[in-house]
């Protein structure tokens, strides 16, 4: 449907919604998250353009990036500490160790806003934004060379890019993003998203492990 995005959820913060959500991260963290929302957006762009358009519109809302807003998107807010990284050295630390090229940035969101795409331009913002990033993680850069050439891609690429991704976001709280719901429920529908086997379970959390060991040794020091 045309306007199928408009039964997604309003756009608003979600998973940075003020400065005090960045509290003990430091801004490579920051630089992570803000750039997988941005690949992400790049993805939606293919696969649900108007969903993509209204997000870098009120992406867009403010015309700058200067503070983190509640009633901006998580994508502004994110950018809006990389861009004034002076602001939060209280909350988060590592301030200034990355590059943020604000107006290339804006002239991205600008461009699907339009439903404008010039593939070569694109790659070369994506490239450039992981290097001024300090971006290190090898999934965030595999899945920038796919997105990046997004229609060049094959189907399997892309549901394995797709599903990493959703991985991704569910660690950290990312899931709270206002970009996760609609970016899941668009994989969903187009089939993207791997089906839970039956009764498969999930590995146990390390965590869990070393707590149940914990109480075993317990109990068996109670006995002697």
């Amino acid at each position: 449907m045309a306007f199928e995005f408009m039964r997604e959820e309003l756009t608003e913060a979600r998973y940075i919604r003020r400065p005090s959500d960045t509290t003990g991260r430091n801004e490579f963290d920051i630089a992570e998250s803000f750039f997988e929302h941005l690949l992400v957006l790049q993805q939606l762009r293919y696969e649900n353009p108007s969903y993509a358009q209204k997000y870098a519109k009120d992406t867009l809302k403010y015309m700058n990036f200067s503070q983190v807003r509640t009633s901006a998107t998580d994508l502004h807010n994110l950018a809006s500490i990389l861009n004034n990284p002076t602001k939060y050295t209280d909350k988060i630390s590592n301030a200034g160790s990355v590059q943020f090229d604000e107006l290339q940035f804006k002239r991205y969101l600008r461009d699907i806003a339009s439903g404008k795409q010039r593939n070569n331009i694109d790659r070369t913002f994506l490239l450039r934004m992981q290097k001024n990033l300090g971006i290190r993680n090898s999934f965030l850069k595999n899945a920038r060379r796919i997105m990046g050439d997004y229609g060049a891609t094959n189907p399997g690429e892309r549901k394995g890019v797709t599903n990493r991704m959703i991985t991704s976001f569910r660690q950290d709280n990312q899931f709270r993003s206002d970009i996760f719901k609609p970016y899941a429920n668009t994989a969903k529908r187009k089939g993207m998203i791997e089906p839970e086997q039956p009764g498969k379970k999930g590995p146990i959390p390390g965590w869990v492990k070393t707590a149940a060991l914990m109480v075993g040794a317990y109990q068996l020091g109670k006995k002697f």
